[in-house]
């Protein structure tokens, strides 16, 4: 059995599913009191990864959303589910790296976290450029299908 819960909870002016644009919004993650003390330092980071739940994302369906065009793009083609960084996933989870802005008792300020007002938060851990940044390689459609996304 697997047991998660949430440690906070997404507060910002986004309540609508978005396209994109995502770059300049700033959000507060308001975590559980109890946990304040485990930001301790924290604040020396410039970045930070977010782990949160979709919770307002339709439960996924295999024939429609393991294969299919990144963000409903139709000059590109399907490509698998593990390909992409879709919403729509057999575990509605998201990560995301953010900008930290300040950390302030239990609220942790951020920029560029794509999750809607009150979503619940899994997790956040320190972006350290040594674990995160990789050489990493893309195909050719994920620049074509990031315009406009931050």
């Amino acid at each position: 059995m697997m047991t998660c819960k949430s440690i906070g909870t997404v507060r910002c002016p986004v309540t609508q599913m978005s396209a994109g644009n995502w770059a300049k919004v700033e959000s507060r993650i308001e975590l559980d009191p109890a946990l304040a003390p485990g930001l301790r330092g924290l604040e020396e980071f410039s970045h930070v990864l977010v782990v949160f739940y979709l919770d307002r994302i339709a439960a996924f369906d295999a024939a429609k959303q393991l294969l299919r065009q990144p963000r409903g793009m139709e000059d590109l083609k399907p490509v698998g589910v593990f390909a992409q960084r879709t919403k729509f996933r057999p575990n509605p989870i998201g990560v995301t790296a953010v900008q930290l802005v300040s950390v302030a008792g239990n609220v942790l300020t951020v920029r560029g976290l794509d999750a809607l007002d009150g979503t619940p938060v899994l997790d956040v851990k320190p972006y350290i450029a040594a674990f995160d940044r990789m050489d990493a390689t893309m195909p050719a459609w994920v620049e074509h299908m990031m315009e406009g996304y931050f």
